[in-house]
């Protein structure tokens, strides 16, 4: 039964391991932050600021935003575009004097091919805190930025200021989402949680059914042996 019980106990843990392992790596077990393309700011001009993608990364661009404070979409919405559905969002256009020449820019305010406008940029941010936002096929990247800070021709990214030459050549651009498990592999846990449970309460029950030792029966079989002999014999 102790054999019957591991194997059960071995199979249930597999089956509840395994599908998640194979459909998602180590982020099917666990809650992996999704990988997103970076972004990055850039001031084309001394009233004009941008936001930069990596070209590899420009088609799968779904929605440009900017906010006001904030990060991860806690600010208030300022200006959004939105790609129109089957418009090809990766031609690089080059907009702007200090684009890069290898990323995709799009200007704050503007309104590029294959893009609608959803909010229209009412005032040029100027100072304090804002945050671009890019929504692509399945993540969002969001970097917060000082307009103040940023002098025409500079990029700003999470990896600080640099040339838009540096940004585009080291720059992110694979995007990593997190899949939901099928009906299968739904199937395939809740039947190794069965088996599980199985196994486990089976090893219970071996453990319960083993015969009781007591303190004074030791762990002599010689003693035992003695104390089981006739006490006539002398």
């Amino acid at each position: 039964m102790g054999v019957a019980a591991a194997v059960l106990l071995g199979s249930g843990l597999i089956l509840m391991i395994v599908p998640p392992v194979v459909r998602d790596g180590l982020c099917g077990l666990t809650s992996c932050a999704d990988r997103v393309p970076v972004i990055a700011v850039s001031r084309v001009s001394p009233t004009e600021l941008a936001v930069v993608v990596p070209d590899d990364a420009a088609p799968n661009v779904r929605r440009v935003e900017l906010l006001q404070g904030g990060s991860s979409g806690s600010g208030s919405r300022q200006w959004m575009i939105r790609a129109e559905r089957g418009s090809d969002t990766g031609s690089n256009p080059g907009s702007g004097s200090g684009g890069a020449t290898s990323a995709r820019t799009f200007l704050i305010g503007d309104e590029p091919d294959g893009f609608r406008t959803v909010v229209p940029l009412e005032t040029e941010p100027q100072k304090g805190v804002w945050t671009a936002q890019v929504g692509f096929r399945c993540t969002t990247a969001s970097l917060p930025f000082n307009p103040q800070a940023l002098a025409v021709g500079e990029v700003r990214s999470w990896d600080g200021v640099m040339d838009g030459n540096d940004f585009a050549s080291d720059a992110n651009t694979s995007e990593h989402c997190l899949t939901e498990r099928g009906s299968a592999e739904l199937g395939l846990l809740l039947a190794g949680a069965a088996l599980a449970v199985a196994g486990a309460v089976l090893g219970i029950v071996v453990v319960l059914r083993r015969p009781a030792r007591f303190p004074e029966d030791g762990d002599d079989p010689a003693a035992t042996s003695e104390r089981d002999q006739d006490p006539d014999r002398v």
